[in-house]
């Protein structure tokens, strides 16, 4: 057989190695990726992995170390951002309030970078044909919409990941952490001991971390 034909298969199941390792690593989010960096982060090791199959110039040993180190460099990402909720507003980003009880928040869009005209075709595409409609918008981190509409029960807001308060997403409820420490008194929980807790209603729902 033809070394070429060698070396492509070699690297091929190199490659496939590699990637099914880091899909199992990584968790089924790396197949439909939610972030912007999950989306750039795969298709930067598609391209580490894909371009050199064919290139017998470059050899498997280097194929092997470039795609282990971005593999390597990803994993270490999502693992910093599911720890720790500073890590993932840094990587990330946050959630940009666009509409608040049918009021328009102008300076957002500025923050969101993102034009009216883009805003209402966003709406349109998902059905809805005025503004008049909704209640509050938010403009998610990886680009997606969430919209609640005018009657509809108001959105759940989280304010404790992995044990660690979310301040912002509190203070926008106008409370602050003494409440909610007194609320897990309340209920007989302990912040370290929350995997999640979220405030719907004007009330603290508190999901333990069992370990």
């Amino acid at each position: 057989m033809n070394p070429i034909y060698i070396n492509i298969i070699f690297k091929m199941l190199v490659a496939f190695c590699i990637l099914l390792v880091y899909i199992n690593l990584s968790g089924k989010g790396a197949l439909a990726p939610i972030s912007a960096i999950d989306q750039v982060g795969n298709v930067v090791l598609g391209a580490i992995i894909g371009g050199p199959l064919y290139n017998p110039s470059i050899s498997i040993t280097l194929l092997m170390s470039a795609s282990i180190f971005w593999a390597g460099l990803l994993l270490l990402v999502r693992y910093a951002t599911f720890k720790r909720s500073i890590a993932k507003d840094f990587v990330d980003g946050t959630s940009i309030r666009l509409m608040k009880n049918g009021i328009l928040l102008s300076q957002n869009f500025r923050q969101a970078k993102l034009s009216i005209r883009d805003f209402i075709m966003l709406l349109h595409q998902r059905g809805y044909t005025s503004l008049e409609m909704l209640s509050d918008v938010w403009f998610e981190y990886n680009g997606q919409m969430t919209v609640v509409k005018k009657g509809d029960p108001a959105m759940a807001v989280v304010v404790i990941e992995n044990g660690v308060i979310n301040y912002p997403s509190l203070e926008s409820l106008g409370h602050n952490e003494e409440w909610l420490e007194k609320e897990l008194d309340r209920l007989g929980q302990k912040l370290d001991e929350v995997f999640l807790a979220e405030v719907h209603e004007h009330k603290l729902w508190v999901y333990p971390d069992i370990k």
